[in-house]
């Protein structure tokens, strides 16, 4: 069982090992223990009673063959050996599997090996693509796969995706051949469904195998998804991002793989109360505002979204490739998850067997003498009789009912002894079954949580944006500080100031303040229309004169039209040709408020009013 080179190259054995004695058990001890060991490996071991393992070993073989090797170990006095010679905690006997990868930091963590068990047919089927998972993450560790230069035996290959399964992609080769792609080669974190599309071209170095395509190379690293950020999305709009971590402080959200932004809880709610953890989930697809940030930076809000405010599709991480997030699904109310608790909390297992009137409970020994095919001992035979026989037939006779009672004796010790073996196998079955029963449990109960915790940001959230509205209701608060006495010139130094804070440094230069007047109704409409706050007009305005509300998906910039119809002719002044146009302040909302502005001929921009929806006069 050493390691084998050949020119040079690593030669993982491409068959399955079966260890067949406590010496070859020994001996895969010491070389799992070995620091320079090449390529990692599958040790699945037999349930107690079982020559076979509930793991198919030769399918797990399939889809790591030259990447790891696959070794099956019998439970009993050889697990036993093996498990004498590895450090506590990483052993492997009675029907568990591992995979022990390249190096000793499993040794001293054996959490980097973690333990996966099979108690049927059906456990062996979903453990089967835990430890391919387990033995393709070793083999990238130990370098077996993703060398930037194909390594002896493997070579470049291009093809196109036929389809995506699960963690698993079909590539059909330039050359009509087909291989497919491992979700563990790619992009931590990322589903291989949200990076590769069917059709889409992709590239890479196939294994020595000649099965598994890598194509890492063609991936994007953290600049570069930090630079497709910054092109694609823009001050102001929605987007979406992924939960990467949670603390009292702030919520971590990942624009892109690499690419994250901590959120302050101040942008996040306004409630002191609120408890982050409560409203977010690790791995949760959330949608936020994006905001300037300094030093060419990305910036977050969580708290500013409205409910009814659609995202912008998510940046796909390869070309011709999908969206790496989908919007999180509206989530419906669902019952509790039932109770398997009995009235005093604990779980309803099998009561002990009842007394008194009715047919008996059959209880885990009783069913066990039935499954064992128990019958009453026979009853000691009673002393033959003496007569016709001398002394001797005496002494003989005397010494048979001696034997007869050791024998009954044994035999009712053997009976023992296999009712008690059957009681434990079914009080393992039962064991078994309970524990299932408590990982479906907690799986529920995990998922309920979820769901609750983004029914209550969103609560939360309406519940903001419900004060926030009845604020606004009573329009600019009397008490804010004004630095010019002409309406005018204090308005227009508000948009000067909100351009300089929202708009980012490198963006200025493509974004200036483009010129605009103020009509004449328009100062004493923004002051008459309740509802809506000032500085949401202001950044409105903002980005109206810099020409990038088309940008911004939550203005829904259009046309004002003479009549209701999407075919009636645009608004067109009289005298100087200027177009008229719309844009919303807000949305979803009884009587949402909107912008109406002039677009001159020359360039300029002429505020013209702000109105509820249901005004379509310029």
């Amino acid at each position: 069982m050493g390691e084998s080179t050949a020119g040079g190259a690593v030669l993982v054995p491409t068959t399955v090992r079966r260890v067949a004695t406590e010496d070859q058990a020994r001996q895969l001890a010491h070389r799992l223990q070995r620091p320079d060991r090449a390529w990692p490996v599958v040790v699945i071991s037999t349930p107690a009673g079982r020559d076979t393992p509930f793991v198919d070993p030769g399918r797990v073989l399939d889809e790591v063959s030259g990447l790891a090797e696959v070794v099956v170990i019998p439970t009993g006095d050889i697990s036993w050996e093996f498990s004498r010679h590895m450090p506590e905690g990483t052993q492997v006997y009675g029907g568990a599997s591992r995979v022990y990868g390249t190096g000793l930091d499993w040794v001293h963590v054996p959490q980097r090996s973690p333990l996966h068990f099979a108690y049927t047919a059906a456990d062996g089927t979903r453990l089967q693509e835990r430890l391919v998972r387990d033995a393709l993450a070793g083999a990238l560790h130990a370098g077996l796969v993703g060398a930037a230069e194909p390594a002896p035996g493997t070579r470049g290959t291009r093809g196109r995706v036929l389809g995506v399964l699960g963690s698993r992609a079909l590539v059909q080769t330039d050359d009509d051949g087909q291989v497919t792609i491992a979700e563990e080669l790619t992009l931590p974190g990322v589903p291989l469904g949200r990076l590769l599309a069917p059709g889409m071209p992709v590239s890479g170095v196939l294994d020595r195998a000649g099965r598994v395509l890598d194509v890492r190379g063609m991936l994007p690293d953290a600049g570069r998804l930090r630079q497709v950020v910054r092109l694609t999305y823009r001050v102001g709009q929605v987007v979406l991002g992924r939960v990467e971590a949670v603390d009292d402080a702030a919520v971590t959200i990942a624009l892109a793989p690499w690419v994250v932004v901590r959120v302050h809880r101040s942008e996040v709610t306004g409630n002191d109360l609120d408890l982050l953890g409560d409203l977010f989930t690790v791995g949760e697809v959330v949608t936020a505002r994006m905001v300037p940030a300094p030093l060419e930076g990305v910036g977050l809000r969580l708290d500013d979204v409205d409910e009814g405010e659609a995202p912008v599709p998510a940046i796909a991480l390869l070309d011709g490739g999908p969206p790496w997030l989908e919007p999180p699904p509206v989530t419906a109310t669902e019952e509790e998850p039932a109770d398997l608790h009995g009235p005093d909390g604990v779980s309803a297992m099998p009561a002990p067997e009842a007394v008194g009137v009715g047919p008996p409970v059959p209880t885990p020994r009783a069913v066990a003498a039935m499954l064992a095919g128990a019958s009453p001992a026979p009853a000691p035979a009673g002393p033959p009789s003496t007569r016709g026989g001398g002394k001797a037939a005496r002494h003989l006779s005397l010494a048979l009912d001696a034997e007869r009672a050791k024998v009954t004796a044994l035999e009712r010790d053997l009976l023992e002894v296999r009712l008690a073996h059957r009681q434990g196998e079914v009080e393992l079955e039962g064991l078994r079954a309970y524990v299932a029963e408590l990982q479906e449990r907690i799986a529920r109960r995990d998922q309920h949580v979820e769901q609750k915790k983004t029914e209550l940001r969103k609560a939360r959230t309406e519940a903001a944006t419900l004060r926030r509205r009845l604020g606004e209701l009573g329009g600019v608060d009397d008490g804010d500080e004004r630095l010019f006495l002409d309406p005018e010139e204090q308005f227009r130094f508000e948009v000067g100031a909100t351009w300089a804070h929202t708009i980012r440094a490198a963006e200025k230069p493509h974004l200036p303040l483009g010129g605009y007047t103020l009509g004449p109704r328009f100062l004493a409409s923004l002051d008459e229309v309740e509802g809506v706050k000032r500085d949401r007009v202001v950044w409105t305005v903002v980005h109206v004169v810099t020409g990038n509300a088309r940008n911004v998906n939550g203005l829904e910039l259009h046309h004002l039209r003479t009549g209701a119809g999407g075919d009636d002719p645009v608004r067109v002044r009289d005298g100087d040709g200027a177009v008229c146009y719309r844009v919303s302040l807000q949305v979803n909302t009884p009587s949402a408020r909107r912008l109406h502005f002039w677009k001159v001929p020359g360039g300029t921009y002429e505020l013209s009013r702000v109105v509820v929806h249901d005004d379509t006069e310029p």
